[in-house]
């Protein structure tokens, strides 16, 4: 008998926990909703940035500078040469900016190996004086190992490869990196 009461008592229990049905809709005092509930729903929506900021080097005065530009997301190191490649903007013009790279155009990466990546430029490239061969290739090459996975940089001229001045003057067939133009790095 007491484990039928026992039942008995535990659905008596149970069942004053529950909620009841209402057979009729009825208002409720507003100042008994608890805080939030009355207030419209948020119609917030998240939205994912559809643009990027890459980093390219132009140069200054004695140095190269970094200047920002906007990108489509994803930022690659395509989009980098791109927006290398277009120069100066009227601002950085009047800022006394130049970029000697964006006269050896077009400019495109041809490939990725092991964290060398490799840039084909044009054959106005060859034909830029000594200073601004060798500030163009401190341009391509501070630009790209900015990304990571680069630490080096191969410059073909029109799919050939191309012995690169580095800061001293001395010719190279590359890889190069920051180090063969240490003294232009931004201040």
């Amino acid at each position: 008998m007491k484990p039928v009461l026992a039942l008995v008592t535990l659905a008596l229990v149970l069942a004053a926990c529950g909620i009841n049905a209402e057979r009729s809709a009825h208002v409720i005092d507003p100042h008994s909703v608890p805080s939030g509930l009355m207030s419209p729903a948020s119609t917030t929506t998240q939205v994912l940035a559809s643009t990027a900021h890459v980093a390219v080097y132009l140069e200054g005065e004695q140095h190269l500078v970094i200047a920002s530009r906007t990108v489509a997301v994803p930022a690659t190191l395509g989009s980098a040469l791109a927006e290398l490649a277009q120069g100066v903007t009227s601002a950085e013009s009047a800022e006394g900016l130049v970029s000697p790279v964006s006269t050896a155009t077009p400019i495109s990466l041809t490939g990725l190996n092991g964290g060398t990546a490799v840039v084909n430029v044009a054959s106005s490239f060859a034909n830029l004086g000594g200073q601004d061969q060798i500030i163009a290739a401190a341009q391509i090459v501070y630009t790209l190992t900015l990304f990571p996975g680069v630490g080096q940089v191969t410059i073909r001229v029109r799919g050939r490869p191309a012995q690169v001045p580095t800061e001293t003057g001395r010719l190279s067939p590359g890889p190069l990196t920051r180090e063969d133009y240490a003294n232009l790095a931004p201040l």
